[in-house]
Parts: C-alpha cells; structure tokens; sequence
C-alpha cells in the first residue's frame, strides 16, 4: 500500500514538473529592467533558429512603421534598438507570440545575408 501510495505521489510530482517545464517565458512589461530581465531569459530559453528568429521579430517591431534608414538617422529615439522601447507592444507575449507579431509588422525591409 505504501509503495504504490508513493508511486502515485511521484508520478504526480513528475507530471507537474512537467506541465511547469512546458509554460513558455512571457515578457514581463512592468518596467524597462523587467523587460530586459525577461527578454534574456527568452532568448536563452529557445534554439539558435528560433533565436534569430526572434532576434529579427523583436528588429521588425522596434522598426514598425519606418520606411527608410533616413527616418532612423533623423530620429535619435529610432538609433537604439532593444526590447524596452518596444515593451509595451509585447507585454506578456511569449517567443511564438513575439515572432508572429514581428510578421505582420509594416516597415522597412529587413535583408539577412549570410557572411561566408
């Protein structure tokens, strides 16, 4: 009785664990130190691919609504990209989330080219 009493309670262990390991990072907006918090803890959480992925997601919302490099050299707030500036916008988003808005953003065209 008491072995099966104690399989049950860690397999019961082992399943929360498991349902925990699974919630993905959410960014946490409260403040710019939160955000950035959050944001490393995201991009080490995930594969290289998806990191470039949402390396560029996070590039594309902070550029949204730019339409040339002349509005970033003519806007100082445009010249330092990072996730605080763009906080707001993915407050409470997780990778996935943050990488489908990053999407269906409008502005300037971003081009990776591979260095050989």
């Amino acid at each position: 009785m008491k072995a099966r009493f104690f399989a049950v309670l860690i397999i019961g262990v082992l399943a929360a664990g498991s349902a925990l390991a699974k919630e993905p990072i959410r960014l946490d907006a409260s403040s710019d130190a939160a955000a950035e918090s959050s944001w490393k803890q995201m991009i080490e959480s995930v594969s290289a691919e998806k990191k470039q992925k949402l390396l560029l997601a996070m590039l594309q919302i902070n550029l949204d609504g730019v339409n040339s490099a002349y509005e970033v050299v003519g806007n100082p707030e445009l010249q330092g990209f990072g996730i605080a500036r763009v906080k707001d916008r993915v407050a409470g988003l997780d990778a996935d989330e943050i990488i489908e808005l990053g999407s269906r953003t409008s502005g300037a065209e971003i081009r990776i080219q591979s260095v050989q």
